[in-house]
């Protein structure tokens, strides 16, 4: 298949995309800066963890989410690296079937907003904190107190998580309740978002990347 009709089928410029090399563990998101031919234009990203600098010629995934599909993705070569412009951007040719993407390799971000988890039986608890570590799999958050709380392991709590794009409210699964120093508490968070909260959390942790990364080229 040639690479034209998949760049059709890739969505708009400014779309929030995810990018997966074989070598890193966690997909990185991405934006489309620009469609030129048989092309993509995505912002560049940082590969924390990676164990070399990208290089033209790799090969990797670019992956966006296509109600009611769900996440599409399409192997892609990555052609040049223009580092000079602003923001830099990788150029990827697109090669192959476009098909769904089965494994879902969340990216991570210290992204910071307030949110409130609750559970328990009627009358239940509820407490609140700040977000310290924020996917579309998961989330990490720093209560605000928590003791005397009787919630475990594989326990059903509720999560409502304050974003700029708008709240993130869902049922999640209760991975662990952690003592940290000086009596916080840390509970770990799993969840499954629909598409219209997936895509608010990827936005939030692709715009939290890009402030590190502004704030490491201002050092």
């Amino acid at each position: 298949m040639s690479a034209r009709p998949v760049v059709a089928a890739v969505p708009r410029v400014n779309t929030t995309v995810l990018l997966a090399f074989p070598d890193v563990d966690h997909d990185l998101p991405s934006r489309i800066e620009d469609l030129r031919g048989d092309l993509v234009v995505v912002a560049a990203v940082e590969v924390p963890g990676a164990p070399r600098r990208r290089s033209d010629g790799e090969v990797l995934t670019l992956a966006w989410a296509s109600p009611p599909r769900g996440l599409l993705s399409v192997a892609c070569v990555l052609v040049e690296q223009q580092r000079g412009l602003t923001p830099p951007v990788w150029l990827l040719r697109p090669f192959g079937p476009l098909s769904r993407l089965q494994r879902r390799r969340y990216a991570r971000a210290d992204v910071c907003a307030k949110a409130v988890v609750s559970g328990g039986a009627d009358p239940g608890w509820v407490l609140t904190g700040q977000v310290t570590d924020l996917s579309e799999g998961g989330a990490r958050v720093l209560l605000d107190g928590g003791e005397g709380v009787q919630a475990g392991p594989g326990d059903l709590v509720c999560v409502d998580v304050a974003l700029t794009g708008g709240p993130v409210r869902t049922v999640g699964t209760l991975l662990g309740l952690d003592l940290l120093g000086a009596g916080r508490r840390q509970v770990r968070l799993q969840f499954d978002l629909d598409e219209r909260d997936g895509e608010r959390v990827r936005r939030a942790v692709l715009q939290r990347q890009l402030e590190a990364r502004s704030a490491e080229g201002r050092s």
